[in-house]
């Protein structure tokens, strides 16, 4: 029984909660492998794996819809003329133009905020009673990110 799992270590290891465990099962991504004596369903130690391939599509914007394609994909016996591999790799070539532009605009946000806090930094000890007056609050309302 060592390589079959309850949800809750499933949950523990995959960083998830049982909703999430469920709803994999409920959208046919997982499926519990056996159950105990008492009825509680157990899951193999490649669930953990799925979920988190799972979580990390939808983190970088997958639709249900794709995980289950690429999930689907990932277990795949469809060797012949390469059929996998081709499929596969042409999605995870998409992710990756899509994961260089987040990273590109994440880099620039940060980069404005930063300078934001850094222009600032004498807010902190401004006696001013009112921040109406000042040119930084137009940066501030928009955290730096857009013209004001």
């Amino acid at each position: 029984m060592t390589d079959k799992i309850l949800i809750g270590e499933v949950c523990r290891q995959a960083n998830c909660t049982p909703r999430t465990v469920r709803h994999y099962e409920n959208e046919a991504l997982i499926n519990p492998v056996a159950k105990t004596a008492g009825g509680h369903k157990l899951y193999s130690k490649e669930t953990i794996s799925i979920i988190q391939t799972a979580q990390l599509l939808k983190r970088l914007g997958y639709s249900l819809s794709d995980i289950r394609e690429i999930i689907v994909l990932t277990k795949s016996r469809n060797t012949k003329n390469q059929h996998l591999t081709i499929k596969l790799r042409k999605m995870l070539s998409e992710t990756m133009i899509k994961v260089d532009l987040e990273l590109e605009l994440l880099s620039l946000s940060r980069k404005k905020i930063s300078d934001l806090i850094e222009k600032t930094q004498k807010c902190d000890g401004c006696k001013s009673p009112d921040c109406g007056n000042c040119g930084k609050l137009g940066d501030l309302r928009t955290l730096g990110l857009f013209e004001s």
